[in-house]
């Protein structure tokens, strides 16, 4: 068809003809024979995943998850693990502050004025306001028949303190379950010596072999053994919270075997009647979950260890009225951080001989520890 522009029956000059033809195949159509136009439907693929291939891409984002799962956790738990050690290492770089402003190590309170090493240590690890905040003049407890915390402590009792802490313990170190008083608990133990029965070393309220006992007062030119050969801390996991009777722990890892009634401990002397042995612990029939309860109490279940029991072993800690075995333990996988006596802090792991271990725990045993 042409098409001509005309203005006033005149043409236009400049005015081009268009010729336009349609293709019937351009607009989905084809011509019947009598010629008619049929239309044609388009046809028209949808794209997507089958069920199969569906399947086959959660299965490899699973198995990419089951690979990358224990490399995260592994390296958390080294973050953990880093950050007790940096713990450990503030509270060495204490001790040997406290050391040269005081002439000597701390030691464990006696008596009703019965606080801690951690407690003595405040002032030496930026924490002198908390020290401030109890009065270390005063009884921590009063008794009346039972002991309860004098309420001028129970303040200072009740406050965590994350350097006493171990990241990878994970649980609450908030305690409402003894002496009708609130704790912030610690995992950072002190050692007491080797814990021998024989020589009842696992009575602190009389020198011992170790570091630390009630009143102590060590110099570190005492540690004949070597600084480097001494352990002064390590770590510990919190305590259940709770005391229980059976035949067996509510929590192993957490509660203690519980003497009291059956092994009493001796006035004016160390030790007890009967003396603790593993065969008397393993009879026990009451469990106390007290350990690391508090940081400001200095009784040994709450911030002392002993090397009579292995690091992480399966066996309960036993106790008698404050005194007993106490292990030094952790959730580091196969060992527990040691901060030793020149300062540094060394992973001790699991399975190290008994009398390396317990080499270790004396200041002045003599002994060849070899290699750990």
């Amino acid at each position: 068809m042409n098409i001509r522009a005309k203005l006033g029956g005149e043409d236009r000059p400049g005015a081009s003809a268009c010729r336009c033809q349609a293709s019937p195949k351009s607009r989905g159509a084809s011509l019947r024979p009598g010629g008619g136009v049929r239309l044609r439907a388009r046809q028209v693929r949808l794209s997507g995943f089958t069920l199969i291939e569906l399947l086959v891409v959660i299965a490899i984002i699973a198995v990419l998850i089951a690979l990358l799962l224990p490399a995260v956790q592994a390296a958390r738990e080294a973050a953990r693990r880093m950050h007790c050690t940096n713990n450990l290492k503030q509270l060495g770089l204490a001790m040997h502050n406290y050391e040269s402003t005081l002439g000597s190590l701390p030691g464990m309170g006696s008596g009703r004025r019965w606080y801690s090493i951690q407690a003595r240590l405040l002032p030496f690890v930026e924490q002198a306001n908390l020290q401030r905040v109890f009065a270390s003049d005063e009884d921590l407890f009063l008794f009346t028949g039972t002991s309860t915390i004098n309420l001028a402590q129970q303040t200072a009792a009740a406050t965590v303190v994350g350097l006493f802490l171990c990241p990878s313990d994970g649980r609450s170190p908030v305690f409402t379950g003894y002496n009708a008083a609130t704790f912030a608990g610690t995992n950072y133990m002190a050692c007491i010596g080797s814990g021998n029965p024989a020589q009842f070393y696992y009575d602190p309220r009389y020198p011992t072999d170790g570091v630390f006992w009630s009143d102590s007062g060590v110099r570190m030119a005492e540690l004949q053994d070597g600084t480097s050969n001494t352990m002064l801390m390590s770590e510990s996991l919190l305590g259940h919270g709770s005391n229980v009777t059976g035949p067996q722990p509510a929590d192993p890892e957490r509660q203690a075997a519980g003497l009291s009634s059956v092994a009493k401990v001796l006035t004016g002397v160390p030790g007890s009647i009967p003396t603790l042995s593993d065969a008397l612990c393993a009879a026990a029939t009451s469990w106390n979950g007290d350990r690391g309860i508090s940081w400001i109490w200095g009784q040994t279940p709450k911030g002392c260890f002993d090397a009579q029991r292995m690091p992480n072993a399966p066996i309960p800690d036993c106790t008698t009225n404050g005194l007993g075995f106490f292990k030094a333990a952790s959730r580091h996988p196969g060992g527990v951080n040691v901060l030793f006596g020149d300062g540094r802090v060394q992973f001790v792991r699991d399975g190290l001989q008994p009398q390396i271990w317990r080499g270790l725990a004396t200041r002045a045993g003599n002994e060849v520890v070899g290699e750990y």
